[in-house]
């Protein structure tokens, strides 16, 4: 989702106007049993490049709640804007719904005085204009045979989407309710962007509701990409004044 945060490679951007934020998404590419998954940051059609080392969790939840951890499985892709795994080791692969969860740590940046990105603190930059410590939380569903419980597992990310339906089960003409959560509580009123593999926002704006929900149509066949950002003030502000958060959710149709 767009806001303005640093680019994850540059540690200085020479450039008067500040850079463009986004998230990191992961898809899972799906072929009967098989599954790889992939990750990108940026808004599709913008993808910008991303860097394995700053993954700090990779877990799959498969659908009878058992959590295996593919950190280490993390490999370059064709290009530097993507990032990957093989196919996972997950076994006979159980049929039902399978949870994703990743964190991807950007660190942190300040502005300076004439607005340029620094990949540092206050502490060395006592008069920044911003300062902030960047976290991208990114979930994705996918299943295997019939779909079953399990779509609405809480990774336990600050800010994390959260399924009150079965989006593989949902008929089409429909709406999924999902709920934005942050530090575990329902975030009202707070904006969406719905999009798919080929842009990050389709349709007219969406927001959750006073419980924290929103409605996503389920108007085709393909993927959903759901994205939020949220900001609030750090417990370190002699090194950052806030911390930045954004979420991101991926499901695939059939």
């Amino acid at each position: 989702m767009k806001k303005y945060s640093p680019v994850t490679t540059l540690l200085v951007l020479v450039a008067t106007a500040t850079a463009w934020g986004h998230d990191v998404t992961v898809w899972p590419d799906q072929e009967g049993k098989d599954v790889k998954l992939r990750f990108h940051y940026g808004d599709p059609g913008d993808y910008q490049p991303i860097e394995k080392v700053r993954f700090a969790e990779l877990a799959v939840v498969d659908s009878k709640g058992v959590r295996l951890n593919f950190l280490r499985d993390i490999e370059r892709g064709a290009d530097n804007k993507v990032v990957g795994t093989a196919k996972l080791r997950l076994g006979d692969w159980p049929a039902g719904t399978y949870v994703v969860s990743a964190r991807y740590d950007n660190g942190l940046y300040v502005h300076d005085t004439e607005n340029r990105a620094i990949a540092t603190s206050r502490e060395w930059v006592p008069q920044a204009i911003d300062s902030a410590h960047y976290q991208k939380f990114s979930k994705a569903l996918f299943r295997v045979g019939t779909p079953g419980g399990g779509f609405d597992r809480i990774s336990g990310h600050r800010l994390e989407f959260v399924p009150r339906g079965d989006p593989f089960a949902v008929k089409s003409g429909t709406s999924l309710p999902v709920e934005l959560q942050f530090d575990g509580k329902p975030l009202a009123d707070h904006l969406v962007e719905v999009g798919d593999e080929h842009a990050a926002s389709k349709g007219p704006e969406l927001r959750t509701d006073s419980k924290g929900v929103v409605r996503i149509p389920l108007n085709r066949i393909g993927a959903y990409r759901l994205a939020a950002d949220h900001r609030v003030k750090s417990h370190y502000p002699e090194l950052f004044l806030d911390d930045d958060y954004t979420a991101s959710l991926v499901f695939i149709r059939q």
